[in-house]
C-alpha cells in the first residue's frame, strides 16, 4: 500500500485551486503573490478544534496583516456549510470548502489504514512556495501564535540571506 506522508518543512507546497462560498477562486500562486501564507486544513466543521482554530487566527489577524502574510483555511465540508461557518465566526480571511479532499490528499493530510480520513494539518509557506514549518499535532490554543513565530523566523532568515 502506498502511504502518502504529510509534507514537512523544506518541501514545496503543492498548488491547488479552490472556490470560496462567495465564488472567489484562489490558487497557491495567487495567494503567494502578496506574501507568505499559513494554510490550515480542518477535517470538518464539527471537529472539536475547528471554531477555536479559526477564532484565534481571527483574533491575531492584524499581526498576520502586519507581516503581509495570508491566512487560508480549508475545511472538508460543503460550500454552504463553510459559508455559514465563515459568517458565524466573523472571519476576515477566506475559508474554502474541500469536500472532495483534493487538497488534503496533496498535503498528505489523510490518515487511516483502510479508510482514509482527513486530518488536521497546518503549514507556513514562504513566498517561493516552500513549506518552512509544518504542524501535524497542534494545540488549537497555540497554533495561531506558533504560526506567527514561524513567519517571523522565516522572515528573519530571509532577511539574513538577502544580506549576503
Amino acid at each position: 500500500m502506498n502511504k502518502v506522508k504529510p509534507l514537512i518543512g523544506g518541501t514545496r507546497a503543492p498548488d491547488f485551486t479552490l472556490t470560496s462560498p462567495d465564488g472567489s477562486i484562489v490558487n497557491l500562486h495567487t495567494v503567494l503573490a502578496s506574501g507568505p501564507v499559513v494554510i490550515t486544513l480542518i477535517p470538518n466543521i464539527a471537529h472539536p478544534d475547528a471554531g477555536q482554530l479559526v477564532d484565534n487566527f481571527r483574533d491575531d489577524f492584524n499581526e498576520f496583516s502586519a507581516l503581509k502574510a495570508n491566512v487560508v483555511v480549508i475545511i472538508n465540508a460543503g460550500k454552504e456549510e463553510v459559508g455559514k461557518f465563515h459568517e458565524e465566526h466573523g472571519l476576515q480571511y477566506p475559508v474554502f470548502p474541500d469536500n472532495n479532499r483534493e487538497v488534503f490528499r496533496k498535503f498528505g493530510a489523510m490518515d487511516g489504514i483502510l479508510v482514509k480520513k482527513p486530518r488536521k494539518y497546518v503549514c507556513v509557506v514562504d513566498r517561493e512556495g516552500m513549506i518552512t514549518k509544518a504542524f501535524r499535532s497542534v494545540d488549537a490554543n497555540k497554533l495561531s501564535r506558533q504560526s506567527l513565530y514561524a513567519l517571523r523566523d522565516q522572515m528573519g532568515r530571509s532577511a539574513l540571506s538577502n544580506k549576503k
